[in-house]
C-alpha cells in the first residue's frame, strides 16, 4: 500500500469517527492530537521496556506499544492531509534520496 492510499483511508475513518463523536476536526486539533499520541507512544514504550511504573503482561504491553505507533502514524497522516503534504513525495524527497548510500551490509535487519 502506498502512503497516499493509507493516508486517504485514515482520513476517511477519522472523519467518520469525528462525526459520530461530535469532534470538530481543525488543523489545531490535528497537530495537538498528534502530540498527544506521541506522548502515549512514549508512555507505552517506557512501559514495554520496563522503565515505567506501569507493569503488566509483556504481550499486552507490546500490543499497546504497537497500537500507539499506529495511532501516532495515523495522526501524522491526518496532519499531512490537512496541510496538503503529499507523503509519498515528501518521504522520497527527504529520506529516499539517500538510498544510493545504502550498502549490502545495511540491508541486514537491525534490532
Amino acid at each position: 500500500m502506498e502512503l497516499a492510499d493509507a493516508q486517504r483511508e485514515v482520513e476517511t475513518i477519522s472523519r467518520v469517527y469525528a462525526r459520530l463523536h461530535g469532534i470538530e476536526r481543525t488543523d489545531d486539533w490535528a497537530v495537538l492530537k498528534l502530540g498527544e499520541e506521541v506522548g502515549e507512544l512514549t508512555r507505552a514504550y517506557l512501559a514495554a521496556t520496563g522503565r515505567s511504573r506501569h507493569q503488566g503482561d509483556p504481550a499486552e504491553l507490546a500490543d499497546a506499544l504497537r497500537d500507539e505507533v499506529a495511532d501516532a502514524l495515523g495522526m501524522l497522516m491526518i496532519v499531512a492531509h490537512r496541510l496538503g503534504v503529499d507523503l509519498d513525495e515528501a518521504v522520497e524527497r527527504k529520506w529516499l534520496r539517500w538510498k544510493h548510500l545504502v550498502e549490502e551490509q545495511d540491508l541486514e535487519p537491525q534490532p
